[in-house]
């Protein structure tokens, strides 16, 4: 085995350390070379950020056109709240309307029985099932309706010889005559809306009789509907002369002569109306319309008591006319 000298592992140890040494300063001479030879970026100037300008205060908005309120949901009802709801009686409903129709129906019925008792009316057979019965009732009625309508032309034969009469200087006008002519001339104005009424619907003419009798000829009112129409007639002179009482009072102070009252006085607020009502009259429409009602009605009372006196009838009137004529007088 070869063995090594002392001196030459001491100068081999020197040499590894030069080695190394020299190796440390190269490389620190390159990375010193290197950092001095590589330019050092230099840093650019950013151009200064332009100032924003602080936002302007939001402009509160003004609800021109606001959007509809949405209705609210009602409240849900339980189980347990609908059930007591439903153990709770149901209110009943009244229709006021329902009952008078109901009223007026009852009301016709009563009129045809009355008629058909007292022979104005054929009865139906007896036995007759509702069928039967209910077309021969209309039959009977339709039956009347012309008959009365052919009453009006009939009698317009009898005006016109009593016109002929008086105009060849025959005997005067009598009071029933004149009464007469008054009656015609009202029913010819009634007969041809009555008679598109009754083509078209005749089953509305006993209500037509109750709620306006006005529209009917005098031939073709029943004998109770003329009794109910004469009776509403007399309560509403009645409440008229009550609710204008004070009217009254006024018109009273304005007589010139005393027992005299000019038309002109009629035009104070309420007069005419008051007028009217007590007189049996239509209450409807303006001043003027209802001075002029009033004025015809005088006329036609002024003749009818000169008739009156001439005829010599004050003594004959039964009491069915006395009730009619103090009535048309206001009384």
């Amino acid at each position: 085995m070869f063995h090594v000298p002392p001196s030459w592992a001491s100068a081999r140890s020197l040499t590894t350390r030069t080695r190394i040494v020299t190796t440390q300063l190269t490389a620190t001479r390159l990375l010193t070379h290197r950092y001095l030879s590589t330019p050092v970026p230099t840093p650019k100037h950013l151009p200064p950020d332009p100032q924003v300008p602080p936002a302007p205060p939001a402009k509160h908005k003004l609800d021109l056109r606001p959007a509809p309120i949405k209705p609210q949901k009602p409240p849900t009802l339980s189980a347990t709240h609908i059930s007591s709801k439903l153990r709770e009686p149901l209110p009943k409903i009244s229709s006021q309307s329902t009952a008078s129709l109901r009223a007026a129906e009852e009301t016709s019925q009563r009129d045809i029985v009355d008629v058909e008792t007292h022979g104005v009316l054929k009865p139906p057979p007896p036995g007759a099932n509702w069928f039967r019965s209910t077309l021969h009732k209309a039959i009977q009625i339709a039956k009347f309706y012309y008959n009365g309508v052919k009453l009006i032309m009939i009698r317009r034969k009898e005006i016109n010889l009593i016109h002929a009469r008086i105009k060849a200087g025959g005997g005067p006008l009598t009071r029933f005559e004149f009464r007469l002519i008054q009656t015609q001339r009202s029913d010819l104005n009634k007969v041809v809306p009555f008679l598109f009424i009754a083509l078209l619907l005749e089953e509305i003419i006993p209500l037509i009789a109750i709620y306006a009798p006005f529209m009917l000829p005098s031939t073709c009112i029943l004998p109770s509907q003329r009794e109910r129409i004469d009776a509403k007639r007399a309560d509403k002179a009645t409440a008229f002369s009550l609710q204008y009482r004070n009217v009254f009072s006024t018109l009273k102070q304005a007589e010139s002569p005393e027992g005299h009252i000019s038309l002109s006085a009629l035009t104070s607020s309420g007069a005419s109306v008051a007028v009217c009502g007590v007189l049996r009259l239509s209450t409807s429409g303006i001043d003027a319309l209802r001075i002029r009602r009033i004025r015809n009605h005088f006329e036609f009372i002024a003749e009818d008591d000169r008739l009156l006196l001439q005829d010599d009838l004050i003594n004959q009137l039964s009491t069915k006319e006395l009730e009619e004529i103090l009535g048309e007088r206001g009384m």
